[in-house]
């Protein structure tokens, strides 16, 4: 009798989709893990030129170790040097310590991609500038199930300064996946990042009031020969937007376009 049932539950084993029985936060997030190490194999360091809110900048990733690159931005948004990224660690590690507590919550669809939904409550990820602090306290993440890659990602948290506490809410979807030549790398070159709870009471004041001067540029613009204002509207419409969308809610979006990734492109 206990040979039959051994027997049952060997041909009924093998008729599960291998790693069903083991389908858990833990086991995903090891997968992406080593996925992930997979596709950086051999990558000393890749340079990204993307475009953000109608401005261009390039991006090094430089590899640190095993899991992790510091950015190294060269040019591109006004303001923005190469020190501003020295320094500055995108750790693979780190997001995953951030989803130890994560509970499997099934799969669902994403941009027409079936995903892993992981989702933990009790994080406690703290973030220091100045004198804010903010203290993340809820993750998720929608993981594709063939290439356990990203594909949305939503973080909350609470920001607290002199002034009081506000909830921050940051949200990352990122899509069109592709290989990257010459690499393993399979990377989104459209990303959309949208963050709410960004700015503190004086800031969102200090914006609203800059709203005057956005007025008159747009009066200047409306002024414009076609030409001319065509062209200058191409060049600031994306910020004066972005502006726009800070002043009303003290929130943003922002969208990510990846022009081009080459891989092992800077010199040591």
């Amino acid at each position: 009798m206990r040979t039959t049932q051994a027997c049952l539950l060997l041909i009924v084993s093998s008729l599960l989709p291998q790693g069903a029985h083991a389908l858990d936060a833990e086991s995903i997030l090891a997968k992406a893990r080593e996925m992930q190490l997979a596709r950086w194999d051999g990558v000393d360091n890749y340079t990204v030129e993307q475009s953000v809110a109608g401005s261009t900048i390039t991006i090094d990733y430089i590899r640190v170790d095993e899991t992790s690159f510091r950015i190294a931005p060269r040019s591109g948004l006004a303001g923005m040097s190469a020190q501003d990224g020295d320094g500055s660690i995108v750790n693979f590690d780190e997001m995953q310590d951030i989803a130890r507590t994560a509970k499997y919550l099934g799969t669902e669809s994403v941009g027409g991609r079936n995903a892993f939904h992981l989702k933990a409550d009790d994080v406690e990820h703290v973030e220091e500038s100045g004198d804010e602090t903010i203290v993340f306290d809820m993750f998720e993440i929608w993981l594709d199930t063939d290439e356990y890659v990203p594909l949305k990602m939503i973080i909350h948290g609470t920001a607290t300064t002199p002034e009081g506490t506000r909830e921050v809410v940051m949200e990352k979807v990122d899509t069109d996946y592709r290989k990257v030549p010459g690499s393993n790398l399979y990377e989104a070159y459209h990303q959309v990042t949208t963050v709410s709870g960004v700015l503190d009471e004086k800031q969102q004041k200090q914006l609203q009031e800059a709203q005057v001067q956005m007025a008159e540029m747009e009066q200047q613009l409306a002024s414009m020969p076609e030409g001319q204002r065509q062209m200058v509207e191409n060049m600031m419409r994306p910020k004066i937007d972005m502006m726009k969308q800070m002043a009303a809610g003290g929130g943003m979006e922002i969208v990510t376009e990846i022009r081009s990734i080459k891989v092992n492109s800077v010199a040591n």
